[in-house]
């Protein structure tokens, strides 16, 4: 089958999802930090805390780099950028040029270094902006595309499907046979906001296609639509539903029930990147392969990708070119090929470089699309993907025609946010970088306040929970969330344990806090409260000395209540096997703080709950 394929990328962005930190709002030097010269790095999820992070320090022993967990959106940097407190680099993976906009006069211009030469040019075509400047730039691929069930397939004699019109003939196969074609989980946002594109992925790659994306990515406010292709593009959305045999009972489908009806041979078809296919294949006993998404216009298919994730740097960094430098070894430590493992968290990755091989041969079914560079990078502006569940769902319900479904995408994706009200003013600010003890006061605060709330007597939880200074002044509930890593968000729990238990707790945790991440420097210290942690730092790590509570050494016969997040439960559930740990119902970290917030009360204040000595 020879098909007359092109280069193509469209812009990226991701699902779940975390939060982001900084240094403190207008405090002096001494309050703020121990060094304001080492590099910070934002991270938009904690998964890269465990795998880049600790590579790049390898890679770097000696150089002074502070990773931060972010958030997968620019506003949280938008929110940095008033309080001048944008990092030295930032990354998203949900990101689109017109979400970013408000940052451009404060981002470095990478056209002009060496690095943008490393890059295939369909890799970078969107992200130019209307000055001509690269600003951001997305690190590797990772496929996004049907997993078939072949085993399914050859047990009733259904073809995988090499076009579209195969796609069809399967569908109903399976159909016929009482099982379900794909059971794609369209309760989820992200799947929506794929399923338009990868529907009518013929549009989105067509001349006028690649012309809208162009003006959508640059688009200074509203965001224009080419009326004669959109009708085209929810013309093929509504044809792709109804040929996959995708009902109203979909609409409530989300990713647990997609995934089970999948590994229990319910359904032949789903979705996902590499690790999912391989999390998939461990679970079933059957063949699983790849199959590409087919233009309805057309005998051309793609992989449909997404950018594991965009980084820009801070505009100052060229006022320090040894920070700079620095920085720039950071880049090239990231689209290394190790990097780029780390970074898409295993095999299937497509290298956006020249200099670095695809990582595809361990991705059956997707053979012919890589070696002809058929990649499509799927549009993600953070409206997008609520635009994309209004219309698909308005046509799975059947309360939405094609032209309907495609007005209300358009209005969503053009509609203007309401003014949110503040819904707390902070009488106090706090840093969330290290203060003159290797503290952070705003994750003290944080976590103090949600330990009061709950009645536990301390807490214990990882540094990358916690991502944003609290600045004085009024803040509104999104902003007060932004302050948890929401997407990486964790449930809490409560254990009963007496001293000498809290003690080996935080000593296994400081030594070995699971199996892809320990404390390695003092920016990836715990926070602690109701307790003072004394700790020793050595050369291979840090170790505790003694741990107090109400400055005494901490009773090691008495019980105490201890808040503990999923890491730190963890630790203490590998060290004592018998202990009851009860979870919060309903309750995460972010959900916690953010409703203690909610009704206009203060912080707790920080607590002096570490010290470290050399």
């Amino acid at each position: 089958m020879k098909k007359a394929k092109r280069c193509l990328i469209a812009v990226v962005s991701g699902v779940l999802v975390a939060s982001a930190v900084l240094s403190g709002c207008g405090q002096s030097k001494k309050e703020v930090s121990i060094n304001d010269d080492h590099l910070t790095v934002y991270l938009w999820e904690n998964r890269l805390m465990k795998n880049i992070a600790p590579y790049i320090h390898e890679q770097f022993p000696d150089q002074d780099i502070e990773f931060i967990i972010g958030n997968n959106d620019t506003d949280l940097y938008s929110y940095f950028k008033e309080h001048d407190e944008l990092p030295d680099i930032i990354t998203v993976r949900r990101f689109s040029g017109t979400d970013a906009q408000d940052l451009q006069p404060y981002l470095m211009d990478f056209a002009s270094y060496d690095v943008v030469s490393k890059y295939y040019s369909y890799a970078v075509q969107y992200y130019k902006n209307e000055e001509d400047e690269i600003q951001w730039l997305p690190i590797c691929g990772i496929p996004q595309t049907i997993i078939a069930n072949k085993t399914l397939f050859d047990q009733y004699g259904v073809k995988i499907p090499e076009n579209y019109e195969e796609y069809v003939q399967a569908c109903q196969q399976f159909y016929d046979n009482g099982i379900k074609p794909y059971s794609m989980d369209l309760g989820e946002e992200w799947s929506n906001n794929e399923i338009i594109q990868a529907a009518a992925i013929g549009e989105f790659t067509s001349l006028d296609g690649i012309e809208w994306r162009n003006g959508a990515e640059t688009a200074a406010d509203e965001v224009k639509f080419d009326d004669a292709l959109w009708k085209r593009i929810f013309s093929e959305t509504s044809q792709f539903l109804k040929d996959s045999h995708f009902g109203k009972e979909d609409i409530n489908v989300d990713i647990d029930t997609g995934t089970q009806m999948f590994v229990e041979g319910k359904s032949a078809m789903f979705h996902g990147h590499p690790t999912v296919m391989q999390q998939l294949q461990k679970q079933m006993d059957a063949e699983l392969i790849r199959v590409p998404y087919f233009s309805q216009i057309s005998d051309e298919s793609y992989v449909y990708m997404t950018p594991s994730l965009n980084i820009a740097f801070n505009k100052n960094l060229e006022k320090d070119r040894e920070k700079l430098a620095t920085a720039l070894d950071v880049l090239d430590c990231m689209i290394s090929e190790e990097g780029q493992k780390l970074i898409a968290d295993g095999s299937g990755v497509i290298s956006l470089n020249t200099d670095v091989p695809t990582m595809m041969q361990d991705v059956p079914g997707l053979e012919e699309e890589i070696n002809h560079n058929a990649v499509y990078i799927r549009y993600s502006a953070q409206k997008s993907f609520d635009a994309s569940l209004e219309a698909v769902h308005g046509l799975l319900s059947g309360e939405m025609d094609e032209t309907q479904a495609y007005d209300t995408f358009r209005s969503v994706m053009n509609r203007k946010d309401p003014e949110e009200k503040a819904t707390v003013n902070f009488e106090n600010e706090y840093s969330i970088s290290l203060n003159d003890r290797n503290g952070r006061d705003a994750a003290s605060s944080i976590l103090t306040t949600i330990r009061e709330e709950n009645d536990a007597q301390l807490a214990l939880a990882p540094y990358y929970y916690f991502t944003s200074s609290m600045c004085k002044g009024e803040c509104t509930s999104s902003r007060v969330g932004m302050m948890t890593a929401k997407s990486s968000d964790t449930p809490l729990y409560v254990a009963k344990i007496n001293g000498k238990q809290v003690y080996e707790l935080v000593e296994n945790y400081l030594a070995d806090a699971d199996e892809n991440f320990y404390v390695t420097n003092k920016y990836e210290l715990p926070i602690a409260s109701g307790m003072k942690m004394i700790v020793n730092q050595e050369e291979s790590g840090f170790s505790l000395k003694d741990l107090t509570v109400n400055d005494k050494k901490i009773d090691k016969e008495k019980e105490y209540s201890i808040l503990l997040t999923d890491t730190t439960m963890s630790v203490l559930k590998k060290i004592n096997l018998k202990c009851e740990i009860e979870q919060l119902k309903d309750t995460t970290l972010s959900s916690a703080w953010t409703e203690a917030m909610s009704n206009g009360q203060q912080p707790s204040a920080p607590e002096d709950y570490i010290e470290v000595e050399q």
